[in-house]
């Protein structure tokens, strides 16, 4: 009976501490990102919906983790408006099954790798509720820099359509694999039907004590290839005015230069 004891006592609390281990943010934890949307249609008299026009008034997001369990963070989201207004809320996200509301996508599973799937325990009936959000693999384990720092992120980018009227949804998100934080996402979709597009774009600037660099340049490799270009650029540019500068100034005194006199003919004498 001791050694039976022992034993399951061995299985709970082993099973207990990999249940406690999925959940990768703790308590006080807090995060920001900068968001902006863009919607567009061909449809001359299709008016922009007010969803977009609500969300197009956000230009950031802060998360504050209130509480967390085993598989489950609990968060205040807090929305600043550009009139400099806020509007807070609370939240949850169960990174097991994705149930959730405005916190879907934002936090799964801590030490996923590639090939792993988040939000496993998603149902195609709580996410057609919209619930929970839909159960996705991660396509690779890779490394970026956010914040100034080199991170392990999850990445996963796919393109869902529908069959049976050609919508589709592109979504390209990454994920810090210590933690299981949203660091970028961008979502897009598609309406066939409408022929209309829309686009959601978040991007981490703040994690606990750390911030994006005031340069913009946190390394994400999106605009990494733009300071050497605007330096090579400009130095072409400024060889290129010296050169016309020296042109000009070279016609300029051959314009001034009075050409040589020409000797005079011989006279003939009487």
């Amino acid at each position: 009976m001791l050694a039976v004891c022992a034993l399951t006592s061995v299985a709970v609390f082993g099973a207990w501490a990999q249940e406690a281990s999925i959940v990768g943010v703790k308590e006080g934890d807090n995060f920001t990102y900068s968001f902006y949307v863009l919607w567009s249609s061909t449809n001359p008299s299709q008016g922009v919906p007010q969803e977009f026009s609500d969300w197009n008034n956000t230009i950031s997001i802060h998360i504050n983790v209130t509480d967390v369990g085993p598989t489950m963070a609990y968060l205040d989201i807090t929305k600043t408006m550009r009139d400099g207004t806020h509007a807070s809320s609370p939240d949850f996200i169960s990174v097991s099954s994705g149930r959730g509301v405005d916190a879907q996508l934002l936090v799964i599973a801590a030490n996923l790798t590639a090939g792993d799937k988040a939000y496993p325990e998603s149902t195609a009936t709580e996410v057609e509720a919209d619930v929970a959000a839909e159960s996705f693999t991660i396509g690779e384990t890779t490394t970026r820099t956010y914040l100034g720092t080199s991170k392990t992120v999850n990445h996963y980018s796919a393109r869902v359509t529908n069959s049976t009227n050609g919508n589709y949804v592109d979504r390209d998100a990454y994920y810090d694999k210590e933690t299981g934080i949203l660091l970028e996402m961008t979502i897009g979709h598609y309406y066939a039907d409408l022929d209309e597009t829309d686009s959601e774009h978040w991007k981490i600037t703040q994690f606990n004590s750390a911030v994006a660099p005031s340069d913009g340049t946190d390394g994400t490799d999106s605009l990494s290839w733009f300071i050497p270009v605007v330096i090579v650029v400009v130095i072409i540019i400024v060889t290129v005015l010296l050169v016309v500068v020296m042109l000009r100034r070279r016609g300029k005194n051959q314009a001034e230069t009075p050409p040589p006199e020409s000797p005079e003919a011989p006279q003939n004498t009487v």
